[in-house]
């Protein structure tokens, strides 16, 4: 259960970390030159290249779920896996993280299943989304290192911080599938200092993940999961290079290089998406705007208006479909308050 105050610090450090990246986004911009790219622009690429990515998306990642979650429950209904996930993506735009919270929550409600192991197979599915950004950066630091250490100086550092937690993070998790009882030993000794309805949760919740770790001591659903998470990531690729064309950026080359181009920019926004902002508003468009102009000498009305109609497009598509499958399925939002941060 979340404070009140823990809910009002979330929600004013997510409104601090907005107005500074849209500051540092927009700032020296000439907004007139932008109003009339974005009123010029002709939008069906954008609405394209993004509704496969939200419908595409989703679809594929609650196909992927699916996997995850067979351990616990093998019939689970894909429509409930669906619907969750799509809410899950309107909760993260509206407060940050808490559809991680929403979706295993809704899915417990719906199939009887445990909340926290559903909640294990989410931070379960945020490391797999991890290691195939991780494995895709690594490709654009072979052709374009020069160019991203000059648009973004620190990412090196902040990246190789992150591949050493993740090696942190893999080690622990093999140690866990084979140690699982004196692994929640250790756990319990850190959780003894905290109150204790904290304890309880932590504890159980690391029980779920450890759980959750089952997967991967079955080689055909771990292929499966692999296969899917490539496809995901296609997905999001598409949905990135179709809106170029309403702008008429990045374009002129093969498709495939246009690919390439459009593979670096998804994997330096996947990084904003780590700041814990509104549906990444602010992150997204400074990244997006700093890319484009560093890193392939686009105009910065050109590049503000990819981020800014791309951004829009994602978060109404999402909140409509969110909407209805709150609304269809019979969600409320007093249901998540107290689960949500």
């Amino acid at each position: 259960m979340a404070s009140k105050t823990g809910r009002r610090l979330n929600i004013i450090i997510s409104t601090l970390l907005l107005a500074l990246f849209l500051y540092l986004a927009f700032r020296n911009v000439d907004l007139k030159e932008l109003f009339n790219i974005l009123k010029t622009t002709n939008y069906l690429y954008v609405f394209v290249g993004i509704l496969i990515g939200a419908l595409g998306g989703s679809l594929v990642r609650s196909y992927r779920w699916k996997f995850l979650l067979e351990p616990i429950k093998s019939d689970i209904k894909y429509k409930n896996l669906f619907s969750t996930t799509v809410v899950g993506y309107m909760m993260n735009n509206l407060i940050p993280r808490s559809g991680e919270v929403a979706r295993p929550y809704l899915l417990g409600k719906n199939e009887g299943i445990s909340k926290m192991a559903a909640f294990g197979t989410i931070i379960l599915e945020r490391i797999i989304d991890t290691v195939i950004f991780l494995l895709m950066f690594g490709f654009c630091l072979i052709f374009f290192k020069n160019r991203i250490s000059n648009a973004f100086p620190q990412i090196g550092s902040a990246v190789v911080i992150l591949i050493i937690l993740t090696f942190v993070l893999f080690a622990w998790i093999i140690f866990s599938m084979f140690k699982t009882e004196l692994s929640l030993k250790i756990v319990k000794v850190f959780t003894k200092i905290l109150p204790n309805r904290y304890q309880v949760r932590i504890d159980s919740l690391f029980g779920s993940l450890v759980n959750s770790f089952e997967i991967l001591k079955k080689p055909k659903l771990l292929v499966k999961i692999g296969f899917y998470t490539f496809i995901l990531w296609f997905v999001y690729l598409v949905s990135t290079l179709i809106p170029f064309y309403s702008f008429d950026i990045l374009t002129n080359g093969s498709i495939w290089l246009s690919m390439w181009n459009a593979n670096l920019l998804l994997v330096l926004i996947s990084v904003s998406m780590f700041v814990p902002a509104p549906a990444g508003t602010g992150p997204y468009h400074y990244v997006c705007k700093v890319t484009l102009t560093s890193i392939f000498s686009i105009s910065e009305v050109n590049a503000l208006g990819y981020a800014t109609s791309t951004h829009l497009m994602g978060f109404i598509l999402y909140f409509i479909g969110g909407m209805y499958y709150f609304i269809s399925m019979n969600y409320k939002f007093s249901e998540l308050k107290e689960e949500t941060v």
